[in-house]
């Protein structure tokens, strides 16, 4: 039946097939196929994974992180140094320009950052930049970054996530037009962007640097959330690369020949964020009680959810931060196993022997979703689940217009869990518990800048965040890839794609 549908799928794609269609080698180009739209190119106010892949590309961090020796490389910057425990100086590399051609100084790197660290410039996430006092020019291609206590992952926070924009272009068009019309230094440059495609071309004046010059002239990227249908567009030639592909679709399509699938991991973590502080649903919200809490963790069958829906590709968590990141003590987590019976006990204790309703939200992953709403219903809690894109839903429980939220939390990639457990314990619009004592454990684990020390922290904080069941942790994400199997390809270790190492083989 699966290759019965997808043959169909495939001869209908066929006929359907736009010029876009034949990029490939003849002409060095290529086709990539995304499952949500882009709200916005502006680096800074998308946390959406295709936000984050779209910066990469178009923008430069001043530094780079190494993934294969974990240590840091320049890009914008070619050196950099600690001058006490809260200030880093950079030199900036000269000679790089903007892709309108403006050239890039330490104006561009202050204003920036100096933007994006107000309160009110509208930044989806706050902790990104929170923790910058200032930034000073020192000279044409010299700054200096001061944070406002120790901070030791200062430079995982810069090179993972802090993109740098052209002042004088920026303060012209306004932070909206930008959003729409970015211009970066990065190995591509974007041409257009109407509706659901966008297309992205070889930045031939770029720099180099740790990323390397892009290897493909230029890409068209396209908004496909039907997986069906990207799969059909795959084997008709009218696209070249997508991921997100669920795992039984990957484990059946390494038969198809011209394709190549393939697993790869990632930093993202699946967690279910439980209204703690009761902003949805009011003083009588039944999250309140750490009892009706500590039900919900035991109503949920996290394994049976990783063998059944992601073919046993990804790591059942304990905690809000993945085992990679630096601090991420799993061991220090209070854990509860899958027991219905142990779930209906606890929330007969908390007075709701009969149950109550709850409001839900998630995103990509229907059957996930829906397994969890089926797990809860099991135990008399009525989910009602309402799909939608990240950033919409992601917005929701920012609002506090959500009982519940199920999604994914990728750090933006970076390899500390001051971007994950203290993301959400820092009273900002996505901390949904309030809890002061982890907030100032894990205040002090950011800002420790003895090693072991941070480890204590954060192991505390994780304890007591667990004993509190704030959430329900899940599993890691394991991302599926898909592509034509001529086009080179590597899945990086953080989850990332890098555009710019996509390439068609020699013939």
């Amino acid at each position: 039946m699966f290759n019965k549908t997808l043959l169909q799928c495939a001869l209908v794609a066929t006929l359907g097939l736009s010029a876009a269609a034949y990029a490939g080698p003849q002409d060095n180009t290529a086709v990539i196929a995304l499952t949500e739209e882009m709200p916005s190119f502006d680096a800074y106010l998308s946390t959406a994974r295709e936000g984050i892949v779209a910066s990469k590309q178009i923008f430069d961090t001043l530094i780079e992180r190494d993934l294969a020796s974990g240590e840091y490389t320049a890009s914008l910057a070619t050196a950099w140094r600690r001058i006490n425990d809260k200030t880093w100086e950079f030199d900036l590399r000269q000679g790089v320009t903007f892709h309108n051609g403006d050239a890039f100084t330490a104006d561009d790197v202050v204003f920036t950052l100096t933007h994006y660290a107000r309160p009110d410039s509208g930044a989806r996430s706050t902790s990104w930049l929170d923790w910058i006092e200032r930034v000073e020019k020192v000279d044409s291609h010299k700054v200096r970054i001061v944070s406002k206590a120790a901070f030791p992952a200062a430079l995982e926070f810069i090179s993972g996530s802090l993109s740098i924009f052209p002042k004088a272009y920026f303060e012209k068009v306004g932070q909206p037009a930008f959003g729409k019309q970015p211009i970066g230094t990065g190995p591509f440059k974007l041409a257009s962007a109407r509706g659901n495609e966008y297309i992205l071309e070889k930045n031939k004046a770029y720099f180099g640097g740790a990323k390397g010059n892009a290897k493909l002239d230029r890409i068209t990227v396209r908004v496909i959330p039907d997986e069906s249908t990207r799969i059909a567009e795959l084997m008709g030639g009218g696209v070249d690369w997508t991921w997100n592909v669920s795992a039984d679709q990957i484990n059946q399509l390494q038969a198809v020949p011209n394709l190549k699938s393939q697993f790869g991991s990632t930093l993202t973590i699946a967690t279910i964020l439980l209204d703690a502080r009761g902003r949805a649903s009011g003083e009588s919200s039944p999250l309140k009680d750490v009892k009706v809490r500590q039900a919900i963790n035991h109503a949920i069958d996290r394994k049976k959810i990783v063998d059944t829906l992601l073919g046993g590709e990804g790591r059942l968590l304990t905690t809000l931060c993945h085992p990679l990141q630096f601090g991420c003590d799993e061991a220090a987590a209070v854990t509860y196993d899958y027991n219905p019976a142990k779930a209906r006990e606890l929330l007969a204790q908390a007075g709701y022997p009969k149950g109550f309703k709850v409001s839900l939200s998630s995103f990509r992953d229907k059957p996930r979703a829906e397994a969890v709403k089926a797990y809860l219903a099991a135990v008399g809690i009525d989910a009602n689940l309402e799909m939608l894109q990240s950033r919409a839903s992601f917005s929701k429980w920012r609002e506090g217009k959500l009982d519940l939220w199920y999604g994914d939390w990728g750090s933006s990639s970076m390899f500390d869990t001051s971007a994950s457990l203290s993301a959400f314990f820092n009273f900002s619009p996505q901390d949904g518990f309030y809890d002061a004592e982890i907030r100032d454990i894990v205040k002090l684990a950011d800002n420790a800048i003895d090693p072991a020390a941070r480890k204590a922290a954060y192991g505390r904080a994780i304890k007591l965040a667990s004993e509190r069941a704030y959430f329900v942790p899940m599993h890691t994400i394991v991302v599926g890839y898909v592509s034509d199997k001529r086009l080179q390809y590597v899945p990086s270790p953080d989850g990332i794609p890098r555009y710019y190492q996509l390439g068609w083989a020699a013939k």
